[in-house]
């Protein structure tokens, strides 16, 4: 047996083994955008008492916290213990608090180890703070930062090295399914559009896809407009055994899979890291991925989002091309995605979009999302890959929802 099948085996083990169903209690997703004069905690600690507030339980119930945060140590100095700083001043009595730092998968991996600790019994109500401050006087500190996350050479001055690799994957995927940069502009101006109906997206202007397409060119195919800028923001959510919730008497939404893999030497044999947790998460819930919703996927540049639904299977290689030219992922359409606005118009602060990802998919399946509802919505994915190991994401995180 091979190590790769090994090591998916025992994921796929440790996935079966849990017993007890998890459930979204509540959550809250703070506004995005540039937030210079305040502290990470400033941003944080709001998001996190309004988060217990719609959960219906209280700080006494919190019996564990886990907090995403990527780069904290870096841009605000504070590089150990920074969960237990930014619980500070909260009635927290001294409950266990855990620091996830894996790149923009930092808070969907707080997520998943929130969601094994229920799932396996070891707590029955438990706090989930994604939170990132991006944005920092020196303007070049946030990107030689986000090479960190990477184990490839930094990109050139004043961009971030993932451009780099976003736009070497959009030219190949551009010759080998003959998409146009006309069609990562339509994505654009759909999350654009998107982004305007959510208040606390960070760019809420929608712009024409002729627009975008004529923006300044960042590097072909890119325009500035097709890329996700710097922000701050936080989101929490309040997670709760199946036990402890029905208590309530009524339905609710459940994680009904968390999958997490990393990269592999050879992704072209066994599949990229999304695609692996994708598998591992559909077979966990046992859901087809036709029956999907809707879907929030990492997508720091439009052409992410299409290598994004094709490698989670929510239609076939190349066929995300036709999707967004169809409307189909549009707010109405078969397959709505990023109605949030996603990570280029919503906004990427990278601990917090993990998070604010399951707040999202749980209004949606609750019928909370006022003017981006997305009509009979019952089941959702979330997906985030974070940092770069060779050719493939370091980590990937998928998430399944569905409302009960």
């Amino acid at each position: 047996m091979s190590e790769t099948t090994t090591s998916n085996d025992r994921t796929a083990f440790a996935t079966a083994s849990a017993v007890v169903p998890v459930m979204v209690a509540g959550g809250c997703v703070g506004p995005f955008g540039r937030k210079s004069t305040q502290s990470l905690g400033m941003i944080a600690r709001p998001v996190v008492r309004d988060a217990i507030a719609s959960s219906g339980y209280d700080f006494d119930d919190i019996q564990a916290v886990f907090v995403g945060n990527a780069f904290g140590g870096a841009l605000t100095g504070q590089e150990s213990i920074l969960g237990q700083v930014l619980m500070r001043d909260l009635p927290l009595n001294g409950v266990p608090v855990h620091t996830v730092k894996n790149a923009c998968s930092s808070g969907s991996d707080a997520v998943h180890l929130a969601w094994s600790a229920i799932a396996h019994g070891q707590y029955d109500c438990v706090l989930v703070l994604g939170a990132e401050k991006l944005i920092h006087e020196d303007r070049r500190l946030p990107f030689t930062t986000l090479a960190t996350a990477t184990d490839h050479k930094p990109g050139s001055e004043g961009r971030s090295v993932f451009i780099d690799v976003n736009v070497k994957r959009a030219q190949d995927y551009m010759e080998t399914f003959g998409a146009t940069p006309r069609h990562f502009a339509l994505c654009a101006s759909k999350n654009r559009f998107h982004a305007s109906l959510n208040e606390k997206a960070a760019v809420r202007e929608p712009m024409s896809w002729e627009v975008i397409l004529a923006d300044q060119v960042v590097l072909e195919p890119l325009t500035r407009a097709m890329c996700g800028g710097l922000v701050d923001g936080a989101a929490a959510v309040v997670l709760v055994s199946d036990r402890l919730y029905r208590r309530r008497g009524y339905g609710g939404v459940r994680i009904s899979a968390s999958a997490v893999t990393s990269a592999v030497p050879n992704p072209d044999a066994v599949g990229s890291a999304t695609a692996r947790a994708a598998k591992l998460a559909f077979e966990q819930a046992g859901i087809n991925p036709k029956d999907v919703s809707l879907a929030e996927v990492h997508d720091p540049t439009a052409p992410q989002e299409f290598f994004d639904i094709e490698e989670l299977g929510l239609c076939g290689r190349g066929e995300a091309i036709d999707l967004v030219e169809q409307g189909e992922t549009t707010l109405g359409g078969r397959l709505p995605v990023n109605v949030s606005g996603g990570l280029t118009a919503r906004g990427h602060p990278v601990g917090a979009t993990g998070v604010a990802q399951i707040v999202e998919i749980s209004e949606q399946l609750l019928m909370q999302a006022g003017k981006r509802q997305v009509h009979r919505a019952r089941i959702g994915l979330a997906q985030m890959a974070g940092g770069l190991l060779g050719p493939d994401s370091a980590v990937s995180t998928v998430h399944l929802l569905e409302k009960i």
